[in-house]
């Protein structure tokens, strides 16, 4: 039996951060994909222990996971988020500039692959949650950018459980499915990094850059 939203199941709240309900409802509206319960939740632990000074988010859509980065992190906290699709970028913005979190993020609108080539600033947490068979060819970029010390979270690694599956993957899913599976084996056994995979949401990849303390 696979267990899904635990928190959802046991928490009172029916949303997933009552300050932004109306972003939530909007998005399950639209059809955006937002973090689930568990995700969010395993998010917002992992930005509150890291308590960063920096993070990058690759995927905006609508600026929810973003905000929930903005509300779990300190006052000082500098977000910068990158999201390929004009319209959604632009809602987003609109969105973000509805709340009092406005200062803390920057939308960077372009491909990944481009913006990250251009970034020249070191980041101690960041969260990739842009298109899944994109993963593997970010992470180089992404090492780059990563502080040593710094927490690299990457949400729906599993992808719908067929990363894990023995069945053969449409044509469609084949090249995701693999790309992903490539993507874990590499921070699995990256001699810099130290990583474990959680099956919260549709899998999660968690990885810290190793400083001199190891």
């Amino acid at each position: 039996m696979k267990f899904r939203e635990l928190n959802k199941y046991f928490s009172k709240s029916k949303y997933i951060d009552s300050e932004f309900r109306e972003l939530e409802k909007l998005c399950i509206k639209d059809k955006i994909p937002i973090l689930d319960r568990d995700a969010a939740d395993f998010l917002k632990l992992q930005l509150k222990i890291k308590q960063p000074k920096r993070v990058l988010e690759i995927g905006t859509a609508y600026g929810f996971s973003a905000l929930i980065t903005a509300k779990n992190t300190p006052r000082s906290t500098e977000i910068i988020t990158v999201e390929i699709d004009l319209e959604r970028a632009e809602k987003a913005k609109r969105e973000i500039e509805k709340t009092k979190y406005n200062d803390k993020i920057n939308i960077k609108i372009g491909n990944a692959l481009d913006v990250l080539m251009y970034l020249n600033q070191k980041f101690d947490f960041i969260f990739l949650d842009a298109a899944k068979g994109q993963y593997l060819y970010l992470f180089e970029y992404i090492f780059e950018l990563l502080e040593p010390g710094g927490i690299l979270l990457a949400d729906n690694v599993l992808y719908k459980g067929k990363v894990l599956s023995n069945k053969k993957n449409e044509h469609k899913n084949r090249t995701i499915v693999n790309n992903l599976k490539e993507y874990l084996e590499i921070i699995i056994n990256h001699p810099q990094l130290d990583s474990t995979l959680v099956s919260t949401g549709d899998g999660m990849a968690l990885s810290r850059r190793k400083d001199n303390n190891g």
